[in-house]
């Protein structure tokens, strides 16, 4: 997949030139290629790659084969290929030279191969526009050159670094006749596929389903709900776990995306699920977010959500009323879980924003409690899954008592996550609805 104003660059009916620069192994080539495949359908493409061995990978397109003496025989091979597409589609024909540089050095027996590269991009650019043929030519030279302002297109791939993981991405230096979304895109080149991330975006269907629930993977772990997420931590969250998920700035709410799967699926198993909501988010919003996809049947009796309210409103039988002193709130807490644990056994949930608990009771009191909730969880079936957020003072401290520690972050509009323990590389966060509940994939980052 790539960026969609790449895609609607190439739609016009006249040809466009495209420059891709980049470093060695930034992904030049397969981006090329991810172009080919969503344009080039009819194969109305020529692949030109001295530097490439056709037999590899890449030679499912028409290639130009020969010996390139000159500029000259190679435009005269080029022209005769060209020739061949126009008279068999009706689709504008494409160029591809990977990459310039080779190029200029195969055709060419002097020493002085730049002075050939010159004259070789205004040949080439000369010779699409006339057979009015899409151009696009990669090359390893990061620096502006005359061919930059000649193009209609530069796009520039680089390896840059999150917390000592590499991330590859894409800037749209010039798109020439569209407008930008955005300028630069996070991509993989997991499979070997180019992909580039859309914006992280959540639209709940109008039609829901309730799923069928993924069962645990073995004795001593609980299903996280996604197939990806079961298999990157070997089977699940482990029972008897605290897991920290620490939410950086810019991030928002996005990262509950990767909680609900897993509130869903406790609770089609007819487990218990224990919720002190993050800051910004109520109880009774987790209820609209959550039964929908499980019945009421699977939330009333095995969901109970605790917040600070006026205890003379209207409470919902689902909500405990805290009071705002933290003492006294904790007892309500654990007298309500275990009446959770008598009524649906272990293993029971806790979901506890952190942030909340801060900001309601200050962080100097809390750190005892965390600690003591993170040891005696440990000693149990039970899983914690607790959420911190840029700027709380708790984080550092309560990382030392994780299990598991899973960093959120915001590039590029793309929600990525990574684990900090396990160190893990980073993931694209991807959250669909086909089915009519949610699905979450974890795409690698390579």
């Amino acid at each position: 997949m790539i960026p969609g104003e790449v895609k609607e660059f190439f739609s016009s009916q006249y040809g466009k030139s495209l420059l891709v620069k980049g470093q060695p192994g930034t992904g030049k080539t397969t981006f090329v290629f991810g172009i080919l495949d969503e344009i080039c359908p009819e194969g109305n493409c020529v692949y030109i790659s001295p530097r490439i061995d056709k037999a590899s990978d890449y030679g499912n397109y028409p290639w130009i084969e020969g010996d390139f003496n000159n500029n000259e025989d190679f435009l005269r091979m080029l022209a005769s290929r060209i020739k061949v597409i126009w008279e068999s589609s009706d689709t504008k024909p494409i160029i591809v030279v990977d990459s310039i540089d080779s190029l200029s050095i195969a055709t060419t027996r002097s020493s002085d191969w730049e002075s050939n590269k010159f004259e070789l991009e205004r040949l080439l650019f000369d010779f699409s526009r006339k057979v009015n043929a899409d151009l696009i030519m990669i090359t390893e030279q990061s620096d502006i050159t005359s061919l930059d302002y000649l193009v209609d297109g530069v796009v520039f791939l680089e390896i840059s670094e999150i917390s000592g993981r590499d991330i590859r991405k894409i800037n749209l230096l010039k798109i020439r006749g569209v407008e930008l979304a955005q300028s630069r895109y996070p991509f993989t080149l997991d499979g070997g596929h180019f992909r580039s991330f859309e914006p992280f975006t959540v639209s709940y269907p109008e039609q829901t389903q309730v799923p069928r629930p993924l069962s645990d993977p073995e004795e001593s772990k609980i299903s996280t709900g996604m197939h990806d997420f079961d298999e990157i931590l070997a089977g699940g969250y482990q029972k008897g776990s605290f897991n920290l998920f620490e939410i950086t700035s810019g991030v928002g709410d996005s990262f509950y995306s990767l909680l609900l799967p897993t509130f869903i699926n406790h609770l089609k198993l007819g487990r218990g699920l224990l919720s002190m909501p993050t800051e910004g988010t109520s109880v009774e919003t987790e209820k609209r977010m959550i039964s929908p996809f499980t019945g009421d049947n699977h939330f009333q009796g095995q969901f109970v959500g605790f917040e600070i309210r006026d205890i003379k409103g209207r409470i919902p039988a689902y909500i405990e009323p805290f009071s705002g002193n933290v003492y006294k709130d904790m007892d309500i807490f654990h007298k309500a879980k275990n009446e959770i644990l008598r009524q649906c056994g272990s293993p029971v949930l806790d979901y506890i924003g952190l942030d909340s608990m801060e900001y309601n009771y200050g962080w100097e009191n809390i750190g005892s409690i965390i600690g003591q909730m993170a040891s005696i969880t440990k000693t149990t079936d039970n899983v914690v899954l607790a959420v911190t957020k840029y700027g709380q003072r708790i984080t550092e401290s309560v990382a030392h008592m994780a299990t598991t520690h899973w960093k959120f972050e915001n590039v590029d509009k793309t929600l990525v996550m990574y684990g900090v323990v396990p160190k893990t590389g980073v993931f694209a966060v991807q959250m669909e609805f086909v089915s009519g509940y949610p699905q979450v994939n974890l795409i690698p980052m390579k």
